[in-house]
């Protein structure tokens, strides 16, 4: 889906931030760290009107190394070898969709439905849904049934549909949005995962833009009225009027939702975006004295993380913010590595979970690298 370029503007977002910050001091607060950026910035064109489909444009050598890269982790089992570094097949089912919905940015649907298809053959969980991981060599299960990757494998169904046509994943669709719906809690959120309390911002974005999508591309209005519910939640609990918090009643600081955010649910929600600047925004040496200057996931700062640079420089498209989106993605793009891949981090840096960012050439920023350079922000809601 292209990029919104319509509707509100950053400077019309709630004003108001924690800590006494405003957007106009949200914007300054990692102007050190980001003005050589900014003045160097590779301006990316003007922003594309909102849910025009567009071919998908030819790609640069950068960004056809990417599609190079992805296609050479698709393990004999159809799944994708999520990382090179760890030396172990796991493929995660949410590197999986992205791949998916890179493939499908780019033009590739063979590429897309080979991944689609292992899925298809390995089918859910008796309790519904996808684990979190499995082997890419032979497909076999090692992980755990949570909402957040079903819900970007269910849009990235969404989008391979869209774009072909092809409904043979559309009856897999709507069981994983039944599996979805099973986990609503009665204010309106998704848990985690089957028997859970907790309920994470990232997740119920991420199905937000999956089930609203399924709801219109296949006909399907209950699904429509179930994910206005989570918009409600969303908007309800998890936004403060500043920024996202990580979750219900959890203000940890994090950069994918702030960015997520902005994608899901428009400009009118981007504030968290410029916000966050002033919390993860860091510069890292890395291959001796070179610098890369990006978001780290969480405050600590001790790392830059690839996929949230990129993540924020698609939700700068999304507020019509080109000159932003530019610098980050030119700061990314110094992470790219000659395989095709980018490092998943600069350096090793914690994340205040049970998760530790490393410099392994990884899927995920490399998908999100191609979805930056497509200007194709993938989750946004259709009309």
């Amino acid at each position: 889906m292209s990029v919104a370029g319509g509707g509100v503007s950053v400077l019309s977002a709630p004003a108001a931030c924690a800590r006494g910050h405003g957007v106009g001091a949200a914007r300054k607060a990692a102007s050190g760290a980001i003005a050589a950026a900014l003045a160097s910035a590779i301006v990316i064109a003007a922003v594309i009107p909102a849910f025009a489909r567009k071919p998908a444009p030819a790609p640069s050598p950068s960004t056809e190394g990417a599609l190079a890269f992805l296609r050479g982790q698709i393990g004999l089992s159809g799944l994708i070898d999520s990382y090179v570094e760890d030396r172990i097949d796991h493929s995660y089912t949410y590197d999986n969709a992205l791949a998916v919905m890179a493939f499908v940015s780019a033009g590739d649907p063979a590429s897309a439905a080979t991944i689609l298809d292992a899925f298809l053959a390995i089918g859910p969980e008796p309790a519904g849904g996808f684990l979190h991981r499995y082997r890419a060599d032979d497909g076999r299960p090692d992980g755990a049934l949570y909402a957040g990757p079903n819900a970007y494998l269910l849009q990235a169904m969404n989008l391979f549909f869209l774009e072909t046509g092809d409904d043979r994943y559309n009856a897999l669709a709507r069981g994983l949005a039944e599996f979805l719906l099973s986990l609503q809690d009665t204010d309106g959120g998704l848990v985690g995962r089957p028997g859970a309390a907790w309920k994470s911002t990232e997740n119920n974005l991420a199905a937000l833009s999956a089930l609203h999508n399924l709801a219109g591309l296949q006909g399907l209005p209950e699904y429509a009225e179930r994910a206005s519910e989570i918009q409600g939640f969303l908007v309800r609990e998890c936004w403060d009027g500043v920024r996202f918090l990580a979750g219900k009643d959890d203000p940890f600081i994090v950069t994918d939702v702030q960015a997520l955010g902005t994608l899901v649910l428009g400009p009118d929600y981007a504030n968290g975006a410029y916000w966050i600047e002033g919390y993860t925004l860091n510069t890292q040496r890395y291959a001796g004295r070179k610098t890369v200057t990006g978001f780290d996931f969480n405050a600590d700062r001790d790392t830059v993380w690839t996929e949230g640079t990129l993540q924020e420089a698609l939700a700068f498209l999304v507020t019509g913010d080109p000159v932003r989106a530019g610098a980050y993605t030119a700061e990314a793009e110094k992470l790219y590595q000659s395989s095709g891949a980018l490092w998943l981090a600069s350096n090793t840096g914690t994340t205040g979970y049970d998760w530790t960012l490393r410099r392994w050439q990884a899927v995920a920023p490399t998908a999100w690298y191609v979805l930056v350079s497509n200007q194709d922000n993938v989750l946004e809601l259709l009309p």
